[in-house]
This record gives C-alpha cells, sequence and structure tokens, in this order.
C-alpha cells in the first residue's frame, strides 16, 4: 500500500447543506466528512483521520470555508507564511444542495495555498492554526501580523 502524498484541502459548506451548523462548531468531524468524499470520488489514496491537520475555517455568513492538510508531515506553523511552504496539491469538496469533489486547477490551488500563507502572515509570529475569522461578525482584527503592511 503506497503512502498519502500531502494534499491540502478546501472545503465549501452552503447553508444548503445539512453539514452547515457542523461546519463551524464541530469543523474537525466536517474535515472527516470530506475525506470520506475524496476516498470515494477517488481523489485520496487513504482516508486516515489521523493525518489531518485543521488550518483555517472562515464563516462569510452564508458559506464556511475550511482548509486542511492531509499527511503533510512537513508543515511547520513558524515557516507557514513563506510562499515555498504553500505549494501543496489542492482539492475541493463542495458541500451544498449537491456534493461535489474535484482537484483544483492552478489557479484556485495558488489561490488556497496563497491565502493560507497571507493567514499565517496575519496571524503574527507564534500563531499556530486553526485559524478562525468569522466575517459574519464584521472585519476581522489582527493585533500582532508579521507584516502590518498586509493589512
Amino acid at each position: 500500500m503506497s503512502e498519502q502524498k500531502p494534499r491540502r484541502v478546501l472545503v465549501v459548506v452552503s447553508n444548503k447543506n445539512p453539514l452547515w451548523e457542523q461546519a463551524w462548531s464541530a469543523s474537525e468531524d466536517t474535515c472527516k466528512a470530506a475525506l470520506e468524499i475524496l476516498k470515494s470520488n477517488h481523489l485520496l489514496e487513504h482516508n486516515d483521520p489521523t493525518s489531518i491537520r485543521l488550518l483555517a475555517k472562515t464563516n462569510w455568513g452564508t458559506r464556511v470555508f475550511i482548509v486542511f492538510d492531509i499527511a503533510n508531515v512537513s508543515y511547520d506553523p513558524a515557516t507557514g507564511h513563506l510562499p515555498e511552504q504553500n505549494n501543496l496539491p489542492v482539492s475541493i469538496v463542495h458541500l451544498s444542495g449537491r456534493v461535489k469533489a474535484y482537484p483544483a486547477g492552478p489557479p484556485a490551488q495558488s489561490r488556497v495555498n496563497n491565502e493560507i500563507a497571507r493567514i499565517h502572515n496575519l496571524n503574527g509570529i507564534g500563531s499556530v492554526p486553526p485559524f478562525v475569522t468569522d466575517y459574519a461578525l464584521g472585519p476581522p482584527t489582527y493585533y500582532n501580523p508579521r507584516d502590518p503592511s498586509l493589512l
């Protein structure tokens, strides 16, 4: 049996999906559900829930975005803001009225990886995931960004 290659997963959960409430309150369970969906769509070699690391979750009111890594043993929160540390292949799982899973194309992959680097930067030195941002409450405030010019 081959080893799972590192991969980043973006899960987009609409308020039309039964997992909507769970996506925000129990994101790890939503990640496990996404693993099953990826496996059933032949986008994942293994679905070991112990190999996942929740990186970020964002609430935009009608959508929750969750990003997690699978089997990324080289991940280091101290260097998570560096672009070269955010160059993983990305899979996308949409949970809405329908469920879709597919590999991200280059533009979406770049956007997801760049957003994780940006979130690391915004949360500052010494910060560790999961990073939680709730835009439903208004614009977030970052008190200790690595690079204030990003604000």
